[in-house]
């Protein structure tokens, strides 16, 4: 078993768990800073060291219950299939909760580090930098629903269930690394990588990185209309489109004990004032929250509780995508004019009330890895002289061009952010018509076909750490590189170079850095503002950890009668 070659490993020397029986990554409390983690197995304290309750004081868990999260929205997700399917709206609070992962977030180190612990998988070992053996989960069951009906989860399932992520290409980027995958014995999965990956443990905990019976893909060629069977925590029960999940628990589940609840049920509401009157009336129990939401919220509910995600939360980053290959933002100088137009802390002080930063909007494997504030205050601040400098050197005519601006979900911050964006931009006479598309539209319209001006949505960077986000966004090969797949990206050879380094921390940081400068400048993912991802949580509810992406944060979570 190797465990030197990873740079994380020596970086910070220390053991994170009590047991030798996994071996990978982890990231530390200083931020997203990788370390190794050895040890997934059952602890004293907690089962498997992920659900110890926070959040009820020294109160026992509740077992029973329903967690009711009312939340804002206008669409949902196109289908089921977590394999063809991207929206975190799916992954993380809906259906796919059904499903297992290789790997999960270790909730009870969570949120002072970011570690990973088993799940589908119980332990793993790093032959080589390019060798990974797995091992599955002795005992593990599917759930015991037909054609499944609870057979042990095999090593050949976790093979089939990756290599149709890659087939299916959406979420494929969480795998760009991997050549092959096999199963060698019943309870055995060799993955071979084509190269080092940095990043490859993070990837498998990724959201997307779901686990599929064979049997249940067979029932309709496809999981787009179920049937949803995992190997997790919760079995599916209803989804009614743009109205209501429901979840029940998983009695059968390998965590002995978990959930604590005996159901999960999210209700979609049309606006964010029917979300509060719900929260405040007790019919919702968490619910996202910024400033000025959370000092209304304590009107009726003073010892309410809130938690930010800012460790995870660029997973929430709102990005201006500007068309490489459509209209006047061809010109690398126009591109550039519209991002000095923005004034950010206007765009976070209105539309978050202050619950968010400016951020180049990249994942790195630490906080102190970030340009300096001083730089990206510089890069994205506002000055508009410059932006009219950089239309009258590309010909622009600000008075007759009118581009489109594609903005989703009526009433969201993506909406508010883009009717701000207007105002800010009509300050040169350039004037952005608003074009409200839901998540289909955006994913067809935009991240498929590339037809597009100017975008606004709220699209989560892939996963799996840098390497997944930036071989899902920014390189030429990527699955939602829309703009490079038809310009070419002049990003390929830094994130290849960076993507394979694992034993020197401070070359990685220089040349991610390098990276973020240049996606400044080539201006096509034009960051806005990182939400802080603020909870507001009921003075009822135990045992929740914010933790965005990872939605073994509601295994813990119990409810007081």
């Amino acid at each position: 078993m190797v465990e030197e070659h990873n740079y994380w490993n020596r970086l910070w020397q220390r053991r994170l768990s009590r047991r030798r029986m996994l071996q990978g990554a982890a990231l530390g409390s200083a931020g997203l800073a990788a370390a190794a983690v050895i040890g997934c197995g059952d602890d004293e304290e907690s089962p498997s060291g992920t659900t110890s309750p926070t959040g009820g004081g020294a109160q026992q868990p509740q077992r029973g219950g329903t967690l009711s999260l009312v939340t804002f929205d206008t669409s949902d997700f196109p289908h089921m299939d977590p394999h063809s399917q991207s929206f975190l709206a799916l992954h993380d609070t809906g259906p796919a909760i059904a499903y297992g992962r290789p790997l999960n977030l270790d909730l009870g180190k969570y949120p002072d580090s970011i570690e990973f612990t088993g799940d589908v998988t119980e332990s793993f070992e790093t032959v080589d930098p390019t060798t990974y053996v797995f091992k599955v989960r002795q005992g593990l069951k599917w759930q015991n629903v037909p054609p499944v009906s609870g057979r042990d989860v095999t090593a050949a399932d976790i093979v089939f269930s990756l290599e149709r992520i890659r087939s299916e290409r959406t979420n494929a980027g969480i795998l760009n690394a991997v050549d092959t995958i096999t199963a060698t014995d019943p309870r055995t999965v060799e993955i071979k990588l084509k190269r080092a990956d940095a990043d490859f443990v993070w990837a498998m905990s990724e959201v997307r990185a779901k686990i599929a019976a064979p049997e249940a893909v067979n029932v309709n060629g496809n999981l787009q209309n179920g049937p949803t069977i995992g190997s997790g925590p919760w079995l599916f029960g209803e989804h009614i489109p743009v109205q209501q999940i429901t979840m029940q628990a998983n009695p059968n589940y390998w965590e002995q004990g978990i959930p604590y609840l005996a159901t999960w049920q999210r209700t979609i509401v049309a606006d964010q004032q029917t979300e509060q009157s719900a929260f405040r009336t007790g019919q919702g129990l968490i619910q996202n929250t910024n400033g000025q939401i959370t000092q209304l919220l304590r009107q009726s509910i003073p010892d309410l509780t809130v938690q930010d995600a800012k460790l995870l939360q660029l997973q929430g980053w709102i990005p201006l995508m500007a068309s490489g290959v459509n209209g006047p933002t061809r010109d690398q100088r126009v591109r550039q004019g519209i991002s000095k137009l923005i004034d950010r802390k206007g765009l976070i002080d209105a539309v978050l009330f202050g619950s968010g930063y400016v951020n180049p909007g990249f994942f790195v494997p630490s906080t102190d890895w970030h340009l300096p504030q001083s730089e990206i205050d510089s890069l994205l601040g506002r000055d508009i002289q410059a932006a009219r400098q950089l239309f009258q050197a590309a010909g622009v005519d600000l008075n007759t061009w009118k581009p489109v601006l594609d903005a989703g979900l009526p009433q969201s911050d993506q909406v508010r952010s883009a009717e701000l964006l207007v105002g800010q931009f009509r300050e040169v006479n350039l004037a952005p018509e608003i074009r409200i598309i839901d998540r289909v539209e955006i994913t067809e319209r935009v991240f498929v076909r590339g037809e597009f001006e100017l975008n606004l949505s709220s699209h989560r960077p892939g996963g799996g750490g840098p390497n997944g986000q930036l071989y899902t966004w920014f390189h030429s090969s990527g699955n939602d590189a829309t703009i490079f797949e038809q310009v070419g990206s002049p990003l390929d050879a830094l994130i290849d170079q960076q993507a394979v380094i694992l034993d020197e921390p401070e070359r990685r940081k220089s040349i991610l850095q390098e990276i973020m400068r240049k996606s400044i400048d080539l201006a096509l993912h034009i960051p806005l503002y990182v939400p802080n991802g603020e909870f507001a949580v009921s003075p009822r509810v135990g045992g929740f950890k914010q933790a965005p992406g990872f939605p073994e944060r509601y295994n813990g979570t119990w409810v007081k009668a």
